[in-house]
């Protein structure tokens, strides 16, 4: 399930991916293709997984198409984490 909005810190467009764990994660609307790499410097939200490690640079055949966290691209994603 994706839920489709804008970001109310720099209005980008964004969508909301349903993790595994039933917690939604805000993230770029873009699709990316991505190779799925447990030492990649790279992580992406699959829906329906969550976070994979992965790469965004690679040649060939990618694991699949995913989105990338909008944390990691907002301007002003430090203004919406949750304090620990």
């Amino acid at each position: 399930m994706v839920r489709e909005t804008t970001c109310r810190g720099c209005g980008a467009p964004i969508v909301f991916v349903k993790s595994k764990l039933g917690k939604f994660i805000p993230c770029d609307a873009q699709l990316v293709r991505y190779r799925a790499n447990p030492d990649g410097k790279d992580v992406v939200v699959v829906e329906g997984e969550g976070a994979v490690r992965c790469d965004l640079d690679f040649e060939g055949l990618p694991t699949g198409m995913a989105r990338v966290s909008h944390f990691a691209t907002c301007p002003r994603a430090g203004e919406f984490r949750r304090k620990a």
